[in-house]
């Protein structure tokens, strides 16, 4: 009982912290983009870029005996541009972990139809996980992302689209070792493949997708699903994401298929559902299940999520989000909230 009052008071703290400032965010809120519209002026053009992300995260469990407060998330810088409209480059960096280089690399597009990146980028394989960090609906991506996603990678990846823009086919050859600052260190690669469509547009918007991804592992050692492995692996990922007016609906699911050297196969897999409905043209209320099947790999899980977005501008934006664990007690249920300003 005196959990769920302390995880109640959390709540409505944040709640009634919301409601307050929204008239100040409001009257501040206009001075406060043309100050940032001012910034980018200078800071921003075809050839140089610049842009960051800050995050401040609340994080409370009525279980923990140490860890809830407050941490910074997030604290990036970006810096990106085009030459002759055909070159171009990115490199984004984080201050709050090592290596701190996130992004690094090149690329061509000899045409508006067609890309050619070399270097250090996400690789072309979960819809949620190349979605920006400060455009991720939740306080943190879903569980099946996190274990079983490709991440970044070292590589080269040619991207295509339709003269129409309605199909896009996305190939990539990485390293497969993630990025810890050195080569490749088995000689083997990852293999990515991607298909997207596009319908609709304006405020009714649908895109499909599917990604195959393939590689032979001979990195031992522990950790998540991927890394620490010895042996083939496929993984296919579907998804799907519309929006309807105010109604958003967002999913995908994620298999692997593991083959060791040693021991016995696996298939690991998971998804997540997501809808969301805009309250208000910068409000938006969430809800999410979130399902993990580790195949005694990984722990498993199921989580419903439930969340509230508000920009007040589009420089600046607050999240909540409350985490339920189906398969567990209620003292195990997470509370976050990020304050987020990025341009």
């Amino acid at each position: 009982m005196k959990n769920i009052i302390r995880l109640n008071t959390y709540l409505l703290t944040a709640v009634f912290f919301f409601f307050i400032n929204t008239n100040t965010f409001a009257q501040e809120s206009a001075k406060f983009e043309q100050q940032v519209k001012n910034l980018q002026e200078h800071l921003k053009n075809d050839y140089f870029s610049f842009g960051i992300l800050l995050q401040g995260q609340a994080d409370f469990q009525p279980e923990r005996n140490a860890g809830n407060g407050f941490h910074a998330s997030k604290a990036r810088f970006k810096m990106g541009g085009t030459f002759d409209g055909k070159f171009g480059y990115k490199l984004q960096a984080t201050m709050l972990k090592s290596p701190s280089v996130l992004d690094a690399n090149a690329y061509y597009r000899p045409s508006s139809q067609v890309e050619l990146k070399a270097g250090l980028f996400k690789s072309p394989f979960s819809h949620e996980y190349l979605t920006g960090a400060g455009s991720v609906l939740f306080a943190r991506r879903s569980t099946a992302v996190n274990q079983l996603g490709t991440k970044r990678q070292l590589g080269l990846q040619l991207d295509t689209y339709t003269s129409e823009k309605t199909f896009r086919f996305t190939g990539g050859i990485f390293n497969g070792n993630g990025y810890n600052g050195n080569s490749n260190d088995d000689n083997k690669f990852l293999y990515v493949g991607r298909v997207e469509s596009y319908f609709g547009d304006g405020d009714n918007q649908t895109k499909l997708g599917v990604s195959v991804a393939n590689e032979t592992k001979d990195t031992p050692g522990s950790g998540n699903l991927s890394t620490g492995y010895i042996g083939q692996q496929t993984l296919l990922t579907t998804y799907a994401s519309t929006t309807q007016g105010k109604l958003l609906l967002d999913g995908e699911f994620i298999n692997a298929w593991r083959n060791p050297d040693v021991g016995a196969d696996s298939n690991p897999y998971g998804y997540y559902v997501t809808a969301g409905y805009l309250v208000t043209d910068n409000s938006r209320l969430l809800a999410r299940w979130d399902a993990f099947e580790g195949d005694n790999l990984a722990q498993d899980s199921e989580h419903i999520l439930v969340g509230f977005n508000h920009s007040p501008n589009k420089f600046t934006k607050l999240k909540l989000t409350y985490s339920f664990p189906t398969d567990d007690s209620f003292d195990k249920s997470n509370f976050f909230a990020i304050l987020q300003v990025g341009f």
